[in-house]
């Protein structure tokens, strides 16, 4: 599956939509075989562009970094870098994080355009990392693309029903928006803020899930029902480090145990979707920046 969502990736570039805000997918090429999922979302106003990239969407080494850079609409060309993570999954360690530096060519900024272009990574001290080449286009593009391919695979006589059933590109390409933690992986929240609120709630169907939570080995939430009814929780981080860990207690109608949480902070909102089985846990450690 992960290799057929880098494929799928790096077979459909794309960037975004809106007046001003724009989103855009593809992939990070490092050779000829290599490809690393990637997305840019970002705001441009007077040719200065400020927003967010996210690297390994879906992955283990899931990382959200704060992006800031230039667009030229007269010459087609943008440029940014990233420059502070938000989250990773990766273990945490600032001297280990590659930074996208990216000079390249952006046709237009109206959703029919792409960006190609060379990239250098830097570590922080400003050592050269991995480089190579990015490729993103339109990301309404990529699903009008993906409608296409779900009604072709739907008329094809010679794929069977049970196969068809099984196969939904649209959904597919929307679950890349979304972040899975799973079991035995820990998320990395980096914040600047004195408190953040941690929200917990079933964004889906009830199903009587059941959940532990720990903050710094001490339970806050025990047997609890997740209900579409948001769980709040004010969390001080008044030292480098805190650590939740949620446990699933049961699997409810529905298969696994799925807890939408939300972190947010004075710059972030945060989301993230559990996907457990009975007695498996995941880890949220909250790192004041």
């Amino acid at each position: 599956m992960r290799n057929f969502l880098c494929f799928l990736c790096s077979m459909m570039y794309f960037f975004s939509y809106g007046q001003d805000t724009s989103e855009f997918m593809g992939a990070i090429k490092l050779n000829d075989t290599s490809f690393i999922s990637y997305s840019l979302h970002f705001t441009e106003k007077e040719g200065v562009i400020d927003g967010y990239s996210i690297t390994d969407l879906g992955g283990p080494h899931e990382t959200k970094s704060m992006i800031s850079g230039f667009f030229n609409d007269k010459e087609n060309r943008i440029s940014f870098r990233e420059q502070g993570i938000v989250y990773t999954k990766s273990e945490v360690s600032s001297d280990d994080f590659c930074f996208v530096n990216f000079k390249g060519s952006l046709k237009k900024l109206n959703g029919k355009g792409e960006i190609k272009g060379d990239f250098k990574g830097l570590y922080s001290d400003g050592q050269e990392c991995i480089s190579g080449e990015i490729l993103m286009a339109d990301m309404q593009k990529i699903q009008k693309k993906a409608k296409k391919l779900d009604k072709k695979i739907d008329r094809n006589i010679f794929v069977k029903k049970e196969v068809k059933e099984k196969i939904n590109v649209v959904k597919l390409v929307d679950s890349l928006k979304t972040t899975f933690i799973s079991k035995d992986e820990t998320l990395n929240f980096f914040s600047k803020d004195k408190k953040i609120t941690i929200v917990l709630y079933d964004a889906g169907q009830e199903d009587g899930d059941k959940i532990n939570l720990k903050i710094d080995s001490k339970v806050v939430l025990r047997n609890y029902v997740v209900t579409k009814h948001k769980k709040k929780i004010e969390i001080v981080l008044d030292k480098p480090e805190t650590v939740l860990e949620l446990e699933a207690l049961n699997i409810g109608k529905v298969s696994p145990n799925t807890v939408f949480l939300e972190i947010e902070d004075s710059s972030n909102n945060y989301k993230a979707l559990t996907n457990l089985k009975i007695r498996e846990k995941a880890s949220i450690v909250l790192l004041k920046r």
